[in-house]
């Protein structure tokens, strides 16, 4: 739904506009347009998030009209605003670190990494332009961005995964974006660490939506055992399953340690819903751009690496070993003419990188057994996974199991995966 804001006249608000102040807007409007004054003549708004996205934060569509001084006719433009509407008081902390995470890396990292990029004659990092971000008269935190939708990006099906263009499109921008990282750190005295303070809080401590981080993933591995169950055949990866799960929030700890040669800045949450392609006339991926790095953190480059590859690249492009290589080859190759461009050698060869992809395959694969199911849902089976209520819960468990034999995608997609990590050696 979407309403037009014409003053002096008086619109009944919609669920978008309670969240949108004009001041913002306003606001969001003039530091868009430094070089020029512009006069606002009128704003919509539009919803553009769902519970299916298992969003943390509402996205509201904001279109804007408006004059520019010493010209007659109206120009407009649209913006995506992120939210941070008001939630329940004890979940406030945990929204708060992610939308902080996000706004800092925006306004803090993003300029610092763009100008090394600059200094070795790159573009700017593969991000939307932040436009505005503050806090409003009612204490809702928001982000203004760019509309990469109205430049003609868009997004692919999460269900399906992607082909080789698109991965590799993507494998580049991240290399872009670790290698513009070990460069900065390579001109600092001190850590990244020190230089963006923000870093150093780690999201998943604060995550307390109905249970900790490490509780959260032991109630999901233990429905998807059931959904493994069911499906049957799966004794090996139940196994695995079995293995991990008391100990998985020490392992996952283990997996995101900050040491080692490969630790930089990374996305964080790089899966398919996070980004978005722009293609050519005849459909072909030209230029991509990264979302929600709400998830952001100083880790190993093979935690990106493993959340693309394994979750959203498809079959036939990670497999068999050889395309995994020519991958990986593709990221290290672009890494490398950056760093090199810097004065800097990598920090890793492409076979220390190999082997710690390799080391870093419990990420990959336990990210695969918890989301994979949610990835490939269709809209009626849409559950909101962020919801900690009892109902919700049994909706999810009974949605879960219905997709055991009514979407063939949920089999295809995980025994993939599952076949690729036994013939790999990490699961026996």
């Amino acid at each position: 739904m979407s309403k037009q804001h014409w003053k002096p006249y008086f619109i009944a608000p919609t669920m978008s506009e309670d969240l949108i102040s004009e001041s913002a807007v306003r606001a969001a409007l003039a530091s868009d347009h430094q070089q020029q004054k512009v006069t606002l003549v009128s704003w919509s708004t539009e919803d553009i998030c769902s519970k299916f996205d298992g969003a943390t934060s509402t996205l509201v569509n904001i279109r804007v009209k408006y004059r520019v001084m010493g010209e007659q006719d109206t120009r407009e433009v649209c913006y995506v605003a992120k939210v941070n509407h008001v939630r329940q008081k004890e979940f406030e902390d945990f929204y708060r670190c992610i939308f902080v995470q996000e706004t800092s890396f925006y306004s803090q990292v993003i300029p610092a990494l763009n100008n090394i990029l600059h200094e070795v004659g790159e573009g700017p990092l593969a991000f939307p332009r932040c436009i505005y971000h503050g806090q409003d008269e009612k204490g809702k935190e928001f982000i203004y961005l760019e509309n990469l939708k109205e430049a003609g990006y868009r997004m692919e099906d999460r269900a399906i995964g992607v082909g080789e263009p698109h991965v590799s499109l993507v494998l580049k921008e991240l290399a872009r974006l670790h290698a513009a990282s070990f460069l900065l750190q390579a001109k600092l005295s001190h850590d990244l660490l020190d230089e963006f303070p923000f870093l150093q809080i780690e999201w998943t401590e604060k995550f307390n939506i109905g249970s900790s981080w490490p509780d959260f993933m032991r109630a999901t591995l233990d429905l998807h055992t059931k959904m493994f169950e069911k499906m049957g055949g799966c004794e090996k990866v139940i196994e695995w399953i079995r293995k991990v799960h008391p100990q998985v929030g020490h392992v996952f700890e283990k997996l995101i340690h900050k040491t080692g040669p490969f630790t930089t800045i990374i996305h964080g949450d790089c899966w398919i819903n996070n980004m978005l392609f722009r293609y050519d006339k005849d459909n072909k991926p030209v230029e991509m751009k990264f979302l929600d790095i709400q998830g952001c953190r100083k880790g190993s480059v093979a935690l990106d690496l493993q959340h693309f590859l394994t979750l959203n690249a498809v079959d036939e492009v990670r497999r068999p070993q050889q395309h995994l290589t020519s991958l990986l080859t593709t990221y290290h190759s672009t890494l490398t003419q950056i760093m090199k461009a810097g004065g800097t050698a990598p920090p890793f060869t492409l076979e220390q990188l190999h082997q710690e992809y390799m080391e870093k395959g419990t990420y990959g694969l336990l990210f695969s057994i918890m989301w994979i199911p949610n990835m490939v849902k269709t809209p009626k089976d849409a559950t909101n996974i962020l919801d900690d209520s009892e109902d919700s819960k049994a909706a999810e468990r009974e949605c879960v199991l219905r997709m055991v034999d009514s979407n063939p995608l949920l089999r295809s997609r995980l025994h993939s995966i599952i076949d690729e990590w036994t013939e790999y050696g990490l699961i026996p």
